[in-house]
């Protein structure tokens, strides 16, 4: 990896395991990086606190997933549930972790999902999430912990769901030409794999921005040793970028926190491509 490439930044990567397919897409994720980076890795388990005080209501009730029976669901029951979640969470990742070499971490916690995830996430540089959880009000779009996470974190975050690798396949990276587009790049240079490809998206509507991207960036894209190509389409409607994320086929899409593209407009663009995601913020 070339040395103008600065990797030391990332130390350490916080995963959120929940056993769900999107969780484990997250963990190998996380190990395939941390492994590239030399970082260390944090699996994090949450006890959901707020479903264990509904347990205890006595009008709540588990509805079956395949059928319309529902049943009283004994709070005993969920506790002993939540300590076998939290027992194969953990051996998840000390398989991964054993498979990858990588020094690893494990912590079992309990409260509100999202703020204990994020608070046992302040030592890691980077959090790997799924983009939907277990619960069914989270198979469409981001569950509400990557989405609070993603949003309104301060680490970086990368933004995972099954089936797709998240670095050694095509990375893209939105570039408009601000110092926050530029660490994208360079975060997506340094995490990129032997098989990854570059596409890089020149958002600014300038019609010579696309020069100007190449003269700020060329020599540090280069340098890197992967095959890029370089498109000019200004972020104005994302229903029509989400086409053409999906015409390219791209891996990883990578973002700075910091663009000069209305929130809205990455909103919804996050929202609607099927594509892991990175944020990342710089310390």
């Amino acid at each position: 990896m070339p040395s103008s490439i600065k990797t030391g930044a990332i130390r350490s990567i916080a995963v959120a395991l929940d056993c769900s397919p999107h969780s484990r897409a997250s963990l190998d994720a996380a190990a395939e990086l941390a492994a590239r980076l030399k970082a260390e890795l944090i699996g994090i388990f949450v006890e959901d606190i707020n479903l264990l005080h509904l347990a205890g209501l006595p009008f709540f009730e588990e509805v079956r997933l395949y059928s319309t029976t529902t049943e009283k669901l004994d709070p005993d029951q969920l506790e002993r549930l939540l300590r076998l979640q939290a027992r194969q969470a953990g051996e998840m990742l000390q398989r991964t972790s054993e498979t990858f070499r990588l020094r690893h971490t494990f912590r079992a916690l309990r409260g509100i999902v999202p703020e204990i995830i994020m608070s046992a996430a302040t030592d890691a540089d980077m959090i790997v999430l799924g983009r939907s959880g277990r619960s069914p009000s989270c198979r469409k779009g981001l569950g509400s912990t990557a989405m609070a996470a993603f949003w309104e974190g301060k680490k970086s975050v990368m933004l995972m769901r099954p089936g797709v690798t998240a670095a050694d396949g095509p990375l893209m990276v939105l570039y408009d030409g601000s110092e926050s587009s530029r660490h994208a790049l360079e975060t997506a240079l340094a995490i990129s794999g032997p098989e990854s490809s570059l596409h890089l998206i020149v958002t600014n509507p300038d019609p010579d921005a696309e020069e100007h991207c190449r003269h700020e960036v060329g020599a540090l894209v280069e340098s890197s040793g992967i095959a890029a190509e370089y498109h000019h389409l200004a972020l104005t409607d994302p229903h029509q970028f989400a086409r053409y994320v999906r015409m390219i086929d791209s891996g990883l899409l990578v973002l700075g926190n910091r663009l000069n593209i209305p929130e809205e407009i990455l909103r919804t663009l996050v929202d609607e491509i099927d594509y892991p995601v990175l944020m990342v913020r710089p310390e």
